[in-house]
């Protein structure tokens, strides 16, 4: 551990040094710049671009002249006005083409939803904050409730496709959606919301900005601070969450600034852990309705005090931008983050109320028999005390998943006016510890297992589940932006990918959900090299065309290296090809954009043989489809906008046929509303069966009165309560009709 922190502490001072060494007095004319690509960009230079016409600024989700993928971005103004004050990031690109998923639980503080993109699932696309990948150790899944709710959220950018080779991330198979932290104010102010709404959702919202602090060289100060509780619709789910956001920004001087984020938050929900969360059976849906998940008995295993998560995280990092010549600048951002997911369950949540079907095996070890003395078999001595607990009482477990992730980001751009060289590289290293320990839930009594008569060497006492896991990867990049003419761009890029996976587990999980396997010990490496060539011709400085073709990389889960003999898992990582086409317009009143892609994907990791115990590479999938969005804005204030896409993935699951978003934005004086409909369109679940459209139909509106603001929002008002997600099992249903109040202070 002190090696990995000694290596990325290197990184981080190498390229400090250049950053404090490098500027030079005499270009006050000369901005600070940041690196290009979608994850070094300057966003509020973004949007400012994109938004010099009318129904580009209006606009909920829109495009930029200059892209060289299919992109959208999602601007703060919509994301404060037209989505719930607590929602989370997943709420805030809803609108977007392509994108899925609406929770299923309501008041925003559960974890419920998990946005699709292209039918890509969440971890097969990557996710960052300010530019820095974010993601779960064992796979690049992410937490909606874990780390970031919408008001740490200053925009957000949907790229539907890998991006530039200096998007760094693991997970670039199928693109990457951005998220950017708020503005700092130039000037002094604060804010205070209070928020009440259906499900007794709660949610206070306080936010300070210190302005430019002259005795401090400038610096600006924004603390954010949001708490949120809500009993949620489902019967017995209720949940709280804090999140406390620390921003400094600090010029050194006229070329060089130096940014220090943090962030940390807190979690505590009730929710089955054995379930597709949240989820219910047939039979409990035809007994209990939509709205049952949990109950008040604690003879039962469906107890909420016996099923709920208490999460914590933090997010930090210390960013230096400077402008070395006025044809270089470089940029540094060290990072780190964590996550710990203590995590209560029964083991089994299919039963009906007072049905315990929750009694399973540990480790071959039944529970629920009659208590057995200590014997000998097998020659294998058992050394527990009662090894079959009270028959009838609840079984459950303990889980625990907790890592901590270092790295730094260095990016270097010189331009030599026919074209900009960007040069970078990012290395990380993590570490994580997981656990799964049977519990009596009932009486609190953890069982003590040592007994295994088919082995010569006995199992570690409960335990299912205890590993330690760590990842040193590296990527290095280099694009070149080639401007043959002043209305070309062309620009060729590389990026290699080094990933090394170690696995050390006392108590493996068992291949394919059997039982536990003994200890296990090794590591994998992964390496691919990814090539990019992306082309924008501007017609008119209002309408552009672009082509991309790109290549895609997917390391394998934590999960397939879960086998007894590390020779027999020789698995490829997932690869992707990406074709993209499209045109942007943006003029006055109208602005509109549309593309065509294919995405071919090798590679797709599958459950091999149970004979071999073993993970394979097991076929190929076609991606495909048309996308587009359009808004025209009347004089009068009010924008109508309309996008959508219909999209195939072929021998792939859970990716819907086609989305669709319309909507009326109004904007004027100090009233201000929204009506949007969203459709994502049918689907196949996870389990092979067809799932029907889902939609919703969202509205608010505010009025300002200068030191006080009050906006009404509503959020599905037609109370769809469609199926959204199915495992063959249970089954989860979009949240039905939500009314929110929220009263703003503003000083």
């Amino acid at each position: 551990m002190m090696k990995m922190r000694m290596r990325a502490g290197l990184l981080s001072g190498a390229a400090l040094g250049l950053v404090l060494l490098g500027p030079a007095a005499g270009w006050a004319d000369e901005p600070i710049k940041t690196a290009t690509g979608t994850e070094g960009a300057d966003v509020e230079a973004v949007v400012v671009r994109v938004e010099k016409d009318v129904a580009a600024a209006a606009a909920p989700v829109k495009a930029s002249i200059l892209e060289t993928q299919p992109q959208s971005i999602v601007t703060h103004r919509f994301i404060e006005q037209a989505t719930p004050e607590t929602g989370d990031y997943s709420t805030t690109i809803l609108l977007a083409p392509s994108i899925g998923g609406i929770s299923a639980a309501g008041g925003g503080v559960n974890e419920t939803n998990k946005s699709t993109l292209r039918g890509f699932q969440d971890g097969q696309y990557n996710l960052t904050y300010d530019g820095i990948a974010f993601g779960d150790t064992n796979d690049p899944t992410h937490h909606t409730a874990s780390f970031f709710p919408s008001s740490t959220i200053g925009t957000a950018v949907v790229d539907r496709g890998p991006g530039a080779a200096g998007d760094l991330g693991q997970a670039n198979l199928g693109g990457a959606v951005h998220f950017f932290s708020p503005h700092v104010e130039d000037t002094m102010g604060a804010s205070q919301k209070a928020t009440y709404g259906s499900f007794n959702t709660q949610s206070y919202i306080t936010t300070l900005n210190s302005g430019a602090i002259s005795q401090l060289h400038g610096t600006k100060v924004l603390l954010n601070l949001d708490e949120r509780s809500s009993d949620s619709e489902l019967s017995y789910s209720s949940a709280v969450a804090q999140n406390q956001l620390l921003k400094i920004v600090t010029p050194i001087n006229d070329k060089t600034q130096v940014t220090f984020f943090a962030s940390h938050n807190y979690t505590r929900f009730y929710t089955s852990d054995a379930t597709l969360p949240p989820g219910e059976t047939a039979a409990q849906l035809a007994a209990y309705g939509k709205n049952w998940s949990l109950t008040n008995d604690p003879k039962d295993e469906h107890y909420y005090k016996y099923n709920y998560e208490k999460k914590q995280t933090d997010f930090e990092y210390i960013d230096f931008k400077s402008v070395i010549t006025p044809t270089l600048d470089v940029e540094n951002q060290a990072y780190t983050y964590f996550y710990s997911n203590k995590t209560t369950s029964a083991n089994d949540a299919t039963g009906l109320i007072d049905v315990n079907t929750s009694a399973v095996s540990a480790n071959g070890v039944a529970f629920g028999a009659a208590p057995k003395t200590p014997a000998v078999a097998g020659g294998v001595p058992y050394t527990g005390g009662v090894l079959n607990i009270h028959t009838g009482d609840i079984q459950g477990y303990d889980k625990l998943n907790r890592y901590r992730v270092v790295g730094d980001i260095v990016r270097l751009n010189k331009d030599f006016g026919f074209g900009t060289l960007r040069l970078g590289g990012v290395f990380e290293d993590s570490w994580t510890n997981r656990h799964k320990f049977y519990e009596d839930l009932s009486t609190g009594f953890t069982p003590d297992f040592k007994y295994k008569p088919t082995v010569a060497v006995p199992y570690y006492n409960n335990e299912k589940l205890l590993e330690d896991s760590s990842w040193v990867q590296w990527q290095a990049f280099a694009d070149f932006e080639w401007r043959p003419t002043d209305s070309l761009t062309i620009t060729p890029g590389y990026k290699y990918v080094n990933f090394t996976r170690k696995v050390d587990a006392p108590v493996e999980n068992g291949v394919q959900g059997g039982p536990s396997l003994g200890p296990i010990n090794g590591q994998n490496t992964y390496t691919k090299s990814l090539y990019f060539l992306t082309a924008n011709y501007r017609i008119e400085p209002y309408w552009s065309v672009y082509a991309q073709t790109a290549t895609g990389f997917l390391v394998p889960s934590l999960s397939f290296e879960q086998v007894a003999n590390f020779a027999l898992n020789n698995l490829k990582p997932e690869e992707s090809t990406n074709y993209q086409l499209g045109t942007v317009y943006t003029r006055g009143n109208f602005t509109i954009d549309g593309d065509v892609y294919r995405i071919d994907v090798t590679n797709i990791e599958t459950a091999g043989p149970t004979s071999c115990g073993c993970f394979v590479n097991g076929g190929n999938a076609e991606f495909g489809g048309v996308e587009g969005e359009a808004s025209y804005t009347l004089s009068n204030g009010l924008t109508m906008f309309a996008n959508g896409s219909v999209n195939s993935a072929k021998n792939y699951t859970q990716a819907p046929k086609s989305t669709e978003a319309a909507g009326l934005i109004y904007g004027q004086g100090p009233i201000a509303g929204t009506l949007t409909y969203k459709v994502v369109g049918p689907q196949v679940s996870k389990a092979g069966t067809p799932l029907g459209a889902y939609s919703t139909l969202d509205a608010s509106v505010s009025y300002d009165f200068g030191r006080f603001k009050a906006k009404l929002a509503g959020f599905n008002l037609m109370d769809d309560r469609k199926v959204t997600q199915y495992d063959g099992t249970f089954y989860a249903f979009q949240v039905g009709r939500q009314i929110q109040l929220t009263l703003q202070a503003k000083y």
